[in-house]
């Protein structure tokens, strides 16, 4: 026989269901969570059975492709990973700084020589006009 816990309240639900207060919360309001308000009681007293909240779970597809927190916590990365990863990244991070002070200083001496540049295309423009000007003096 199905055994029949009672939950009598949003603490002991969401621990049932490995989840906090406000997601079981949530989800009855969204999705039907079967959660039971008596009557002449508080509004906000709850119960829910034990049996309701099985069927709920595994009659939801999506939820069956969710993990649970303790199945989550029994796969994390061990410690000595998280922290050769740690300082793989600190490395990446020094060699992307380096290659963004060298694109920065390649910007900066590309700009100066546009900058130069046309200067030099101003100032022949200058003299190549003060020419024409003088060669028309003298031929007037």
């Amino acid at each position: 026989m199905i055994e029949r816990r009672i939950l009598n309240s949003w603490k002991e639900i969401a621990n049932y269901l490995g989840r906090g207060v406000r997601t079981v919360q949530r989800w009855e309001t969204n999705l039907g969570l079967p959660v039971h308000r008596p009557a002449g009681r508080d509004h906000s007293t709850v119960l829910a059975f034990s049996n309701e909240l099985d069927e709920w779970l595994n009659s939801r597809p999506v939820r069956q492709a969710l993990p649970l927190a303790s199945d989550l916590a029994s796969s994390a990365v061990p410690l000595s990973e998280m922290r050769a990863l740690l300082t793989r990244a600190e490395v990446l991070m020094e060699k992307l700084e380096s290659v963004l002070s060298r694109s920065e200083e390649m910007h900066r001496r590309l700009l100066l020589t546009a900058e130069t540049l046309s200067s030099n295309n101003i100032g022949q423009d200058l003299r190549a006009n003060e020419g024409v000007a003088s060669a028309r003096a003298e031929a007037a």
